[in-house]
């Protein structure tokens, strides 16, 4: 007799993401995160901004359980504990800056269907959510075309088509427009405009994060500095240069004619 899993429950009425005291400690004992508090709601789009080495994407991979650090952290209630890594990943998708991290199949196909085939879905399951996750990101056709002979910004979308066809409920996307010419940064910040579900990026391009999310967290060395509207923070010259951040160009004009 084989011993049934049994599948954590989540909580529908529950903040998609509620940290308290967040920390984290890279093997050397240097200190990424020191106690980040904060609560994400549902359908919440929030960028995550802040210098180089501030613990942005370290705090991404927390999300999903690929790192597990000190404090309390639940995914719609769910706390992300070693028992409940499986489901939290399902519920989490991570997109990394760097596409060719998840790219590695053969074709597209099978790269956007690894996920939900790792989840045991059936080949008709799989089908319609590997259509669906391409058609989302504007790739349909691209089915039985390699990764090797697409641009890169073909491929960071092929990136999050391995997230979005495992249907999480929660995105989390590190830098999703770094390096992109300009008409695959314009599909992707549409994208994001359009999606129903929470979405958390790090990014340093706060045009975009301006465009895409309503509130913005700054972090520095490791701690939580601000969080608010995205409005009200991105027309703070003090606080954002104190941070080792600027203006975003759209704004700064419109400061200047004040």
């Amino acid at each position: 007799m084989t011993n049934k899993v049994e599948i954590p429950e989540i909580d529908e009425n529950a903040k998609a993401v509620r940290a308290e005291g967040i920390t984290f400690h890279y093997p050397d004992g240097t200190a990424a995160l020191k106690g980040l508090s904060f609560e994400i709601s549902q359908g919440e789009k929030v960028a995550i901004i802040g210098p180089n080495g501030s613990g942005k994407s370290t705090l991404l991979t927390l999300f999903n359980g690929v790192r597990q650090g000190g404090g309390k952290l639940e995914i719609l209630g769910l706390p992300v504990a070693k028992k409940n890594l499986i489901r939290i990943k399902t519920l989490v998708g991570l997109v990394f800056q760097n596409p060719d991290d998840q790219l590695f199949c053969p074709t597209i196909f099978e790269d956007v269907a690894f996920g939900p085939l790792n989840m045991g879905w059936s080949s008709e399951e799989v089908k319609r959510s590997v259509h669906s996750a391409l058609q989302d990101v504007g790739l349909e056709g691209f089915e039985q075309r390699s990764s090797f002979h697409l641009s890169f910004g073909e491929r960071k979308l092929a990136s999050i088509a391995t997230v979005l066809s495992m249907q999480p409920r929660i995105i989390a996307m590190d830098e999703p427009t770094s390096n992109l010419d300009l008409a695959h940064r314009r599909k992707i910040i549409r994208w994001i405009q359009n999606s129903p579900r929470t979405i958390l990026l790090t990014t340093h391009d706060l045009d975009m994060a301006l465009e895409t999310c309503s509130r913005v967290i700054i972090l520095n060395k490791g701690l939580l500095v601000s969080d608010g509207p995205a409005t009200e923070i991105f027309r703070n010259r003090e606080l954002l240069e104190t941070n080792d951040l600027e203006l975003p160009l759209r704004i700064q004009p419109a400061l200047l004619n004040i």
